[in-house]
C-alpha cells in the first residue's frame, strides 16, 4: 500500500532491496493487492513460529484440552467457571456475559480454562483487539512465549487494521527478542513493513508511522527514515502536516548524503548541477558516478551545495504535502464523523451509520481501488453487525476480484452475522453464478439448520433445485417443510407452494389439486387455499373444471369462513355461473343463495346494531386481516376479478358501500342525492368532497320518493350533463354511477 516516491530511486533502501522486503514484497501474491488478509502472513518470527497460514503444532493441541468436556482437565477448571460458561453457551450472543467470563479466567490466572474461553469468544468477536492483548499477556506471564506470539499473529490475521494491535505486537516483539542481535533487527523491522503495508492507510495509523521511523531513528539509518518519509507524506492521515514539520527537520539536522542512497544522490547531484549550468559530461572520461561532495574542497561551496540540496529535498516533497493536504481535505468532515472507529456490540447512531455511507460513496467515486479496500475494512470493523455494509462491500468487490468477493461474504457469514438471512442468500446466489451449485446449496442448507423456520431460506433452496432441473428435490423440500410446519397456517403455506410447483412447473393438476384439498382438510378456515385452488381451476379447461370449481365454491360457503368472505365467494360463484356456467337453475340457485347470505349479514348487523352481539367495528381487526387475503391472488384470478366488479351488483344492499364518487355513502344518502342531481347540480358536488360526504342536499326527497323517481332506467338516462352541467367536475363521475345503479334500484329495492 505504498504510494510513488517523488524520484524512482527514492524507493530504494540502503541494501538494495524495496524499502518492503522482497519477502513481503512476493510472499503470497494475491487476486487483488489490496486483500488485508495476505499482508499478515508474516514468515518472520522470534523463534521460528509458524506463520499465520499454518496450523500451530503444540498450542492447538494444548487450545483443545479445554474444549473437550467432561475431561479431567475441565474437572479442574475453577470453581465458578462453570457457572459462566454456560451462561454463554445458553446464548451465545450475551456479550456481557462473555466480558464477565474473561474478567472471571483472567483473575483466576487459570490458563487452561482461559484458553477455552478466549478461543470460543474470539469465533464469535474477533474484532475485540484488546481482549486479542489480554489473551497474549495472558500467556507471556505463563511464560509461553511462543504461544503469546501466536496469539499476536491471530489476532493480526482477524483485525490486520488494528494499529493499536500492531504497536503492541511489535514492542512484544522488542522486549522478548535479542537486543542488538542482527535477526531481532531484520524481524522487527519486518514487522514494521507488514504493519504499514496492513493499516499504513488508515486515516488515523499516524503513531504507527511514528514509530517505525523512531525506531529507525534509534538504529541509525537515516536512509531509511527519509524512504518511510517518502511514503507517509503522500499518505493522507490525521497528523499529515506534523509529518512534514518533521521531515523537514529531518532534512536540516542531517546531511544529504547521509539521508540518501548513492544512487539518490548521485540523481540529485546531477539535477543541480544541470540547474547551474553544469554537466556531468564534464568530468574526465570514464567517471561516470562522481563520488560525491568530497571532491569540493571550497568550504563557502561545500556548504552551498548542502544548502541547495536541502531546498531542493523539501522542494520535493511540498509538492507532495500540498497534493497530500487538498486529499486530506476532501475526507477531514467524514473523519470527523466517525466518533466509534472501533468494534462494539452496542448499534451506531444513526447519523455515523449516514456518514460511513456517505464516506464509502465518495471513496468509491473519487478514490484509488487501494483506499476504497480499506476503508471498507476500516468500516466493517465499526459495522460489522449491520449486514447492509458487508452486502456493499462483497457488491463493490464483484468489479475487482471473484476471491475478494467470496472472503468478504465468508467473514461476513461464518463469522459476524451468522443468522443474517439476507447476507447468507446472496452468498449462495453469488456462488450460483459462479457456477458452484453444490456450495450454494451447502450455504442455505447450513443456515437453515442454524436458524429455523425462515420461509425465505427454503423457499430459496427450492428455487436454485428448480433452476437447475432438480424439480423432485424441489418438491420434497416443499412437502417436508409442509410436514414439520409448526402451525396450521405455515402448513398451508407451503402447502400453495406446492401445489403451485405441481400445477405450473410439473403440469400436473390432480396431484395440485390433491394437496391443496387435503390442506383445507386441516385448516379448514383459510381463504387462501381456496382463493388459490379456484385460481388454479380458472386457469384450465372452465367447462371441463366446472364441476370441481362449483365444488371449491361449496366448500367455501358451507364451511366456517367468516360471513364477509362467505359472501365474497357467493359472488364469485354467481360471476362464475353467469359468465361460463352451462345450467341456468344453477345461476339461479346461486342468486338466491347469494340473497339469503346477504339478509343474514343484514340481520347480523342489526343485532350488532341492538346490542345485542359485538358490534362489527371491534370485529374488524380480525375479520379485515381475513378478507384482506382476497388479494393475494395473482395472475388469472386478479385478470378475473378487475373485470368482474360484482361487489356493486350483488353487494349493495348489504354492506351500504357503492363504487365511484359514491365510495363511503349509505343506501338512502345515496338514492336521495341520485334523485336531487335532477334538480341540484351541488348535490353531485357534495359527492366528491371528501370533508361533507354523507350531508344530504337540503332538497334532498325521502326513500320512497327516490325509489318512485329512480325506478326506471329510462328516468336515470334522461339526466344527462346538460342536466348536471358539463362543466362540473362530478358529472361524468356521476352519471356512470347512475347508470349503473338504474338496475341495482329495479332489482334490489323494489
Amino acid at each position: 500500500m505504498q504510494n510513488s516516491t517523488p524520484m524512482d530511486a527514492y524507493s530504494i533502501s540502503s541494501n538494495g532491496n524495496p524499502a518492503g522486503s522482497s519477502e513481503v514484497a512476493t510472499e503470497q501474491p494475491a487476486d487483488f493487492r489490496t486483500e488485508i488478509m495476505n499482508v499478515t502472513e508474516m514468515e518472520q518470527s522470534p523463534d521460528g513460529s509458524p506463520s499465520l497460514n499454518e496450523e500451530p503444532a503444540d498450542e492447538s493441541e494444548i487450545t483443545n484440552v479445554g474444549e473437550l468436556p467432561g475431561t479431567d482437565v475441565e474437572a479442574q477448571f475453577p470453581a465458578e467457571y462453570e457457572k459462566f460458561w454456560k451462561a454463554v453457551e445458553d446464548n451465545l450472543q450475551d456479550f456481557t456475559g462473555w466480558v464477565y467470563l474473561l474478567q472471571y479466567v483472567e483473575q483466576e490466572n487459570h490458563l487452561l480454562a482461559a484458553r477455552k474461553a478466549f478461543d470460543k469468544f474470539f469465533t464469535h468477536y474477533p474484532y475485540c483487539y484488546g481482549y486479542w492483548k489480554k489473551y497474549a499477556d495472558l500467556e507471556k506471564r505463563h511464560d509461553n512465549i511462543k504461544q503469546s506470539d501466536e496469539v499476536y499473529r491471530r489476532g493480526l490475521q482477524a483485525i490486520p487494521l488494528s494499529v493499536d494491535l500492531w504497536i503492541h505486537y511489535i514492542n512484544f516483539l522488542k522486549e522478548t527478542l535479542e537486543p542488538g542481535d542482527a535477526e531481532t533487527c531484520h524481524t522487527v523491522r519486518g514487522t514494521f513493513e507488514h504493519a504499514v503495508l496492513a493499516a499504513g492507510t488508515d486515516f488515523r495509523s499516524d503513531r504507527l508511522w511514528e514509530m517505525y521511523i523512531n525506531w529507525e531513528n534509534e538504529q541509525g539509518n537515516l536512509k531509511e527514515v527519509t524512504a518511510i518519509y517518502d511514503r507517509i507524506l503522500g499518505i493522507p492521515t490525521q497528523l499529515y502536516s506534523h509529518h512534514f514539520q518533521r521531515f523537514r527537520e529531518h532534512i536540516q539536522n542531517n546531511l544529504p548524503r547521509d539521508l540518501l542512497t548513492a544512487e539518490q544522490f548521485i540523481q540529485l547531484r546531477r539535477e543541480l548541477a544541470s540547474v547551474n549550468g553544469h554537466s556531468a559530461d564534464d568530468g574526465p572520461p570514464g567517471d561516470d558516478l562522481p563520488s560525491g561532495i568530497e571532491d569540493i574542497t571550497d568550504p563557502a561551496k561545500l556548504i552551498t551545495e548542502i544548502e541547495n540540496m536541502r531546498h531542493r529535498l523539501i522542494e520535493i516533497h511540498q509538492e507532495i504535502f500540498n497534493h497530500n493536504e487538498h486529499e486530506v481535505s476532501k475526507r477531514w468532515t467524514f473523519e470527523e464523523g466517525i466518533k466509534r472507529p472501533y468494534f462494539h456490540v452496542k448499534p451506531l447512531e444513526k447519523a455515523q451509520l449516514k456518514n460511513w455511507k456517505e464516506y464509502l460513496e465518495f471513496e468509491i467515486e473519487n478514490g484509488t481501488h487501494e483506499r476504497v479496500v480499506v476503508l471498507f475494512e476500516r468500516c466493517v470493523i465499526s459495522c460489522a453487525l449491520y449486514e447492509d455494509f458487508w452486502i456493499k462491500y462483497a457488491k463493490y468487490m464483484e468489479n475487482h476480484s471473484t476471491e475478494g468477493v467470496r472472503h468478504v461474504y465468508s467473514r461476513a457469514c461464518t463469522i459476524h452475522l451468522p443468522k443474517k438471512p439476507m447476507v447468507h442468500m446472496l452468498w449462495a446466489a453469488f456462488e450460483e453464478q459462479q457456477g458452484n451449485i453444490n456450495e450454494a446449496r451447502s450455504i442455505l442448507k447450513t443456515f437453515e439448520e442454524c436458524v429455523l423456520g425462515l420461509a425465505m431460506v427454503r423457499l430459496r433452496r427450492v428455487s436454485l433445485e428448480r433452476r437447475h432441473g432438480n424439480m423432485e428435490e424441489a418438491e420434497c423440500l416443499l412437502q417436508d417443510a409442509m410436514r414439520n410446519a409448526k402451525s396450521s397456517n405455515e402448513s398451508s403455506f407451503y402447502a400453495i407452494k406446492l401445489a403451485r410447483h405441481l400445477f405450473k412447473i410439473q403440469k400436473n393438476l390432480p396431484k395440485a389439486r390433491k394437496v391443496l384439498w387435503e390442506a383445507i382438510e386441516r385448516d379448514k378456515e383459510n381463504p387462501k387455499l381456496y382463493l388459490n385452488l379456484l385460481e388454479m381451476e380458472y386457469s384450465g379447461d372452465l367447462k371441463q373444471n366446472e364441476e370441481s370449481i362449483l365444488t371449491c365454491f361449496d366448500r367455501a360457503l358451507h364451511g366456517s369462513l367468516p360471513m364477509k368472505m362467505r359472501i365474497t365467494f357467493s359472488q364469485r360463484k354467481v360471476e362464475f355461473l353467469e359468465d361460463f356456467g352451462s345450467d341456468v337453475n344453477k345461476l339461479l340457485d346461486a342468486y338466491d343463495e347469494h340473497q339469503a347470505l346477504l339478509k343474514e349479514q343484514d340481520s347480523l348487523k342489526r343485532k350488532a346494531e341492538n346490542g345485542s352481539e359485538e358490534p362489527d367495528e371491534k370485529k374488524a381487526h380480525t375479520e379485515d386481516a381475513t378478507l384482506a387475503s382476497t388479494q393475494l391472488i395473482d395472475g388469472d384470478m386478479q385478470a378475473n376479478q378487475a373485470a368482474y366488479n360484482y361487489s356493486a351488483w350483488y353487494q349493495v344492499g348489504a354492506d351500504h358501500q357503492f363504487p365511484g364518487s359514491f365510495a363511503g355513502n349509505d343506501w338512502e344518502v345515496f338514492i336521495q342525492h341520485l334523485l336531487c342531481a335532477e334538480h341540484c347540480t351541488r348535490c353531485a358536488g357534495e359527492y366528491s368532497s371528501t370533508t361533507d360526504r354523507h350531508s344530504p342536499c337540503p332538497r334532498a326527497h325521502s326513500l320512497e320518493e327516490a325509489r318512485q323517481e329512480c325506478g326506471s332506467l329510462g328516468k336515470v338516462q334522461t339526466w344527462r350533463s346538460e342536466d348536471l352541467g358539463s362543466n362540473h367536475p362530478s358529472a361524468s363521475c356521476l352519471l356512470r354511477d347512475l347508470e349503473r345503479v338504474a338496475l341495482l334500484v329495479s332489482s334490489t329495492v323494489k
